[in-house]
């Protein structure tokens, strides 16, 4: 998109100067959970087999520095969908409720005349499982109730049961059917016939002298979230050595880096220790699950190409967080190494929507809600993110370089005990977390963060200026209040709605009313979709 078809104003898109109509494109976000950016082609990964994500990158716009803003997947997922941080959201960890009134981008696009869908998982915690989505096509597959509220007063060597567990690596390996594999399944099957039903509503309100609603579909996926159990063909696309094995795979030093070591002993991993043969077979595991997300990205994209939907759409493909894959001895999130941080976003899209290339600004998920409502010409919101379509631009014409502007990490969940957080500015993260000793990483000079320069004389400026930053922006005694007494509510909440009757907040999708079952002469006349679809 060029500058002069932007309002920055309120965030809409303006009619090209040729006096063309700009009609909202369709918008298709796919979202993988735990998929991390350095296991895909698109970021360079040379062992990666994801031909589908990679041409996306290709034909597109691809951040190369994008980051979630918590590495856990219900807070994450309710910042991305709100451009909020968790903690202003009160969204803290996985078992915390997220609030109905709480405009997401789904309420924005919808109030804006988008059909909005949401097919798969967005680990919505709480009653509402649609927060603005007018369809939802699938249940989600993990619960939606607070079952898994973390306790900062809980002893470190009592753990709770849903924890995540060593087991998934030494476990990890080819299976015939999953829970997993079942609802990803269903997912891809679901966005497919989605897809099919815009365009028979598009028939039917041309047919009826109606303008067609443009559509916003989320298709989210669990794999390559662990366990780490692919199908065989997958599996079968590697050969031994086709993968590398971690790159440090040493544990640091828990006098420089004790969030490292509370995460290796929640999971078990401080007592038990894989072998490189079992962490090449969960390497081999995720590296396949990872190929699977990858096909299923290339039937939604030939779906599209095939309804003859891909000129006026735009697809976004993220994740939620990444995945340590054996880093530094870890598994899994919940750190702010890059490893766990870092998202892939790839954003592709026609030409005068999307400007093609890549970035190297650091971006967020908080920048997806923005990035929406610009492309769904909605009125702009109160958020903390910026357009990534604004940014791509401004990046491209020398407005923008690594240290113009900062991203921001919560995290304030289970293998913590105090708030943790981290801002990256430039090359430089920098981490802090009451009780821990600070750490600064130069990502430029130390891309593996290795070596923690909060120490160092030549980084006191780094340090005085990130440091100060986080300052300004929280209260780390009242934070750290404001969580434990969350905690200590929803265990109460929990416990209570666990005796007598019991009722689950999961959602239970509406018998479908398609077929003969609904109304069966619009059926008839408009349910099929011909070849010359465009």
């Amino acid at each position: 998109m060029t500058e002069e078809h932007v309002s920055h104003h309120d965030g809409t898109v303006s009619p090209p100067a040729d006096g063309a109509t700009v009609s909202p494109p369709n918008i298709v976000v796919i979202q993988a959970d735990q998929m991390a950016a350095q296991a895909l082609g698109a970021y360079g990964d040379e062992a990666a087999k994801t031909p589908h994500i990679d041409a996306l990158a290709a034909e597109g716009a691809v951040f190369d520095r994008a980051y979630c803003n918590t590495p856990l997947c219900a807070p994450s997922r309710a910042s991305m969908m709100t451009g909020t941080m968790p903690s202003e959201l009160g969204c803290f960890d996985n078992g915390d409720d997220f609030a109905s009134s709480e405009p997401t981008f789904a309420h924005h696009l919808r109030n804006a005349g988008y059909h909005t869908a949401l097919v798969g998982r967005m680990h919505f915690i709480g009653a509402d499982q649609h927060h603005g989505f007018e369809e939802r096509l699938t249940t989600d597959v993990y619960p939606a109730d607070l079952d898994m509220v973390p306790d900062w007063d809980l002893p470190f060597d009592q753990k709770l049961q849903w924890y995540h567990d060593a087991e998934a690596v030494f476990d990890a390996g080819v299976s015939e059917a999953s829970v997993q594999q079942d609802f990803d399944d269903e997912v891809a099957f679901r966005t497919l016939r989605h897809l099919n039903d815009r365009v028979r509503a598009r028939q039917w309100a041309e047919a009826h002298g109606e303008q067609a609603r443009p559509f916003l579909m989320v298709s989210s996926f669990i794999h390559p979230h662990d366990p780490y159990e692919p199908p065989q063909e997958h599996w079968d696309r590697f050969g031994d050595g086709d993968i590398p094995d971690p790159a440090h795979p040493e544990v640091p030093d828990p006098a420089s880096d004790p969030h490292s070591h509370r995460l290796r002993a929640m999971s078990g991993f401080d007592l038990r220790d894989p072998g490189i043969d079992e962490v090449r077979r969960a390497r081999h595991a995720y590296y396949a699950a990872v190929s699977y997300i990858d096909d299923h990205v290339g039937r939604i994209r030939a779906q599209l190409e095939k309804l003859g939907l891909m000129d006026n759409t735009v697809i976004i493909v993220t994740s939620d967080h990444g995945d340590m894959l054996g880093e530094k001895g870890l598994w899994y999130k919940m750190s702010p190494y890059e490893q766990s941080a870092r998202v892939p976003m790839i954003i592709h899209g026609p030409e005068h929507l999307v400007q093609k290339g890549r970035y190297r600004t650091p971006v967020s998920l908080l920048d997806l809600m923005p990035t929406l409502l610009q492309l769904g010409q909605a009125p702009a919101a109160e958020t903390r993110g910026d357009s990534m379509l604004e940014i791509a631009q401004k990046e491209a014409a020398g407005e923008l370089d690594p240290y113009s502007r900062d991203v921001v990490i919560e995290y304030l969940a289970e293998g913590t005990v105090r708030p943790q957080l981290t801002i990256v500015r430039g090359p430089h993260k920098f981490i802090t977390c009451p009780g821990d000793p600070d750490q600064l990483f130069d990502l430029q000079a130390d891309p593996d963060e290795l070596r923690n320069v909060a120490d160092d004389p030549a980084y006191a400026d780094v340090v005085t200026a990130l440091r100060g930053e986080l300052d300004t922006r929280y209260d780390l005694a009242t934070l750290e209040d404001q969580v434990r007494a969350s905690q200590r509510r929803r265990r109460l909440v929990a416990e209570a709605l666990s005796k007598g009757q019991a009722r689950s907040f999961d959602f239970d999708p509406d018998p479908e009313q398609r077929y003969v079952r609904g109304d069966f002469w619009s059926a008839l006349k408009y349910g099929t979709i011909r070849r010359s679809a465009s």
